[in-house]
């Protein structure tokens, strides 16, 4: 499971060097396999499906070209609304804001401050709700994601989302886009040269915090966007926003010929592995010959 991979990064990412290491060693150690060899079964024991998260400019421009070199392909989970109405995820604005600031706890005092007018309740238990353990990020940095993310009432969560990207990022989110994400034609080349694209939402919203009806929308959407890249109905991949799912999910899923589903789980998909809650196992697991975090 990769998300960035670029150098100079404020965000946690894989620089290009780690990229081709890791990449070497999954080469030279695993058989990379595609969605629709895992839908079909029958893997060999050293399977190995390469997924990259986001639809990120770098994984055209950077990671296909690294991956193409040694004969490899991947499944990218693409986002809809980015390459569609070329809007900026609050998942992305969030880390944005806070690789901006070199303080996460001030931060996090800042967040509260622009959240007091509209009576969010009491901040220690805001606190404590949206810290939960995190394999990578210390307790400051995770709050601020999470609260960012989906920790407040919706309308505040926006007004104090934009306020902290205009003061900290940028007042010019259309270039911010541009910037970051793939277009629907991008897409649409990965596919052509061979790659997977699986579903990572519409707006990459925690499905398991939605109602049915919002469950539902999401999933549909998804599956239009799929549709628009490589054309004709087909089983299809849901790679988890969050990897936040719940029953409901799962039960639209598999009524709308989902056949996979991408969790954020740690571990590996043995062979009674549930198709629709598969494991992966972080860029952080894997060598990388030199420091870094992704």
């Amino acid at each position: 499971m990769y998300h960035y991979v670029r150098d100079g990064a404020r965000v946690h990412a894989r620089t290009v060097a780690e990229l081709e290491t890791q990449l070497d060693h999954v080469a030279s150690t695993y058989s990379v396999v595609r969605c629709e060899d895992v839908r079909r079964g029958g893997l060999p024991a050293n399977a190995c499906l390469l997924t990259f998260d986001d639809g990120l400019r770098e994984h055209l421009d950077t990671v296909a070209p690294e991956l193409e070199r040694r004969g490899l392909t991947a499944c990218f989970c693409v986002p809809a609304r980015p390459a569609v109405e070329r809007r900026a995820l609050d998942v992305h604005k969030s880390q944005a804001v806070l690789a901006e600031s070199r303080d996460h706890r001030a931060l996090g005092e800042r967040v509260l401050e622009l959240a007091r007018p509209h009576e969010v309740g009491s901040e220690a238990e805001l606190r404590e709700r949206n810290t939960p353990p995190h394999r990578f990020d210390p307790p400051e940095t995770v709050f601020v994601k999470r609260v960012l993310q989906d920790g407040l009432p919706e309308e505040a969560r926006r007004v104090v989302l934009d306020t902290l990207f205009a003061e900290l990022v940028t007042d010019d989110e259309k270039a911010f886009v541009e910037g970051l994400y793939l277009t629907l034609d991008d897409v649409r080349e990965l596919a052509r040269r061979g790659h997977e694209v699986a579903g990572h939402g519409y707006e990459h919203r925690r499905l398991g915090l939605l109602d049915e009806a919002e469950q539902r929308a999401e999933i549909e959407h998804t599956r239009e966007f799929l549709t628009r890249v490589e054309g004709g109905a087909r089983e299809w991949t849901m790679c988890y926003p969050y990897g936040s799912r719940d029953d409901v999910t799962l039960r639209l899923l598999a009524g709308s010929e989902c056949a996979l589903g991408l969790t954020t789980d740690v571990g590996l998909a043995g062979p009674g592995a549930d198709p629709l809650e598969l494991p992966r196992i972080d860029t952080n697991d894997l060598p990388v010959g030199t420091a870094g975090r992704a």
